[in-house]
């Protein structure tokens, strides 16, 4: 995953770079929201067609009732564009 900086074995991290995505208490994927395209941003390891329909439900609470997700009070649109752009490269 975009660790900051460069690509890191997610297991070395101490904090996820980006949103979880969980199944029943295990962690399947990462997400960001992208306010430039309104829209999510994300990768899992699962393959499970429900993961869509979750994304996309939660895809439009973001962009229509809170208009964006942040993952800390600093995060940006900008320095969330490394983080968007590696999650849509996987």
């Amino acid at each position: 995953v975009f660790g900051g900086k460069s690509l890191v074995s997610l297991g070395g991290l101490s904090d996820l770079p980006s949103h979880a995505i969980l199944d029943r208490g295990r962690l399947v994927g990462l997400w960001e929201y992208d306010p430039e395209t309104s829209s999510i941003a994300w990768t899992s390891w699962v393959r499970d067609p429900a993961l869509k329909e979750v994304v996309a439900a939660t895809e439009a609470f973001v962009r229509d009732q809170l208009g964006d997700a942040r993952s800390f009070s600093l995060d940006s649109p900008k320095s969330r564009a490394p983080r968007i752009a590696a999650l849509r490269q996987v």
